[in-house]
């Protein structure tokens, strides 16, 4: 028959005192947060108002002006926005050129998808039927370069003709 251990009397004793010292600690550190709670309250309240910032923004901000160098034909251009709406050149961007109507639409659709409006024109080449997507005409340069950034940031070759 197996031996049956007895815990020893030192054992428990040990225990107790280490449940009692985790309960004196952790009354102790309450006594510790709830002085150091009720006195900082007050202090805080008085250092406050002592110490507020010699700066207000909403007053100082609105006097700053800061100049920018800015060259002359930029500083027509901003005061006068119709230069942008000027027609430089009346130019197009031809996307593709496809022998199937089909090919030519779905590209034209995904076009569509990045904001731009294009149209497929069809010509005879070569007695071949060959169908266009073309963007365009331009009334800026603005929006001639803000098409194209577009078409290069979504991987799309184009061609820039100029209309006769």
């Amino acid at each position: 028959m197996a031996k049956k251990q007895s815990t020893s009397w030192w054992v428990w004793i040990f225990l107790i005192l280490m449940l009692a010292s985790f309960v004196a600690f952790i009354l102790f550190l309450d006594q510790k947060i709830v002085k150091s709670g009720t006195s900082e309250k007050p202090s805080q309240q008085t250092s406050g108002s002592e110490n507020k910032p010699t700066i207000d923004f909403y007053t100082v901000l609105p006097d700053r002006k800061v100049e920018i160098p800015i060259a002359e034909e930029d500083r027509d251009a901003i005061e006068n926005p119709s230069i942008n709406k000027e027609v430089v050149d009346q130019s197009i961007l031809q996307v593709g050129s496809f022998q199937s109507m089909g090919e030519a639409d779905s590209l034209k659709a995904q076009l569509a998808f990045l904001g731009l409006q294009a149209s497929v024109k069809s010509a005879v080449v070569n007695d071949e039927t060959w169908h266009r997507v073309q963007l365009g005409p331009f009334d800026s340069q603005t929006k001639l370069s803000r098409t194209k950034n577009l078409l290069i940031e979504n991987k799309i070759k184009y061609m820039q003709r100029s209309l006769p």
